[in-house]
């Protein structure tokens, strides 16, 4: 009898690489043009997507807020980079305005206009705790550290979908 085997794809029907894609993550901003952050550009933020360079949409822009983050994977921190050349570049004007609280006047110390700014996610803050084959507890909640299923799979924090695993996310509340 012939040995029946599944199908494996190294490409999805459209050619391209079978991998799970991710919306990128979008905080916002306030432009102003004065140093107090008391004279907005717009009534409204404006979105900035993480990782993306957003020029100033004109000059004599001297301040920003953040009015909202965008999430970073695996627990990282957001920063707003703040700077005043375009596109991003590195800046050349005194003290640094790069920050990541949300609300805080951001300027630079000599007063110089903003040429653009862009949010980065900045280390990967928490780590997953390495599994062991006993089960730890936390407020009273048992939490297993391995996933039983065919493959006995380690669950490491993340999601996971397989077949016939289980698979749990965890927090732990302070």
């Amino acid at each position: 009898m012939p040995l029946i085997q599944r199908a494996t794809f190294s490409s999805t029907p459209f050619g391209a690489a079978p991998y799970q894609t991710y919306a990128p993550s979008q905080g916002s901003i306030t432009l102003y043009q004065d140093v107090q952050c008391s004279s907005p550009l717009s009534d409204t933020a404006t979105p900035l997507i993480e990782g993306q360079c957003q020029n100033m949409p004109i000059s004599g822009i001297r301040a920003v807020t953040i009015s909202s983050l965008p999430m970073c994977g695996n627990y990282g921190t957001p920063i707003l980079v703040v700077s005043d050349q375009a596109d991003c570049k590195n800046s050349t004007a005194g003290t640094g305005a790069d920050g990541g609280v949300i609300g805080e006047c951001q300027t630079y110390s000599t007063g110089a206009n903003i040429g653009s700014v862009e949010f980065i996610c900045y280390g990967s803050g928490i780590s997953a705790v390495p599994p062991t084959s006993t089960s730890s507890s936390t407020a009273g909640i048992s939490v297993p550290s391995t996933v039983s299923g065919d493959q006995g799979q380690t669950n490491s924090g993340s999601d996971h979908d397989s077949s016939d695993n289980c698979c749990c996310v965890c927090c732990t509340v302070m």
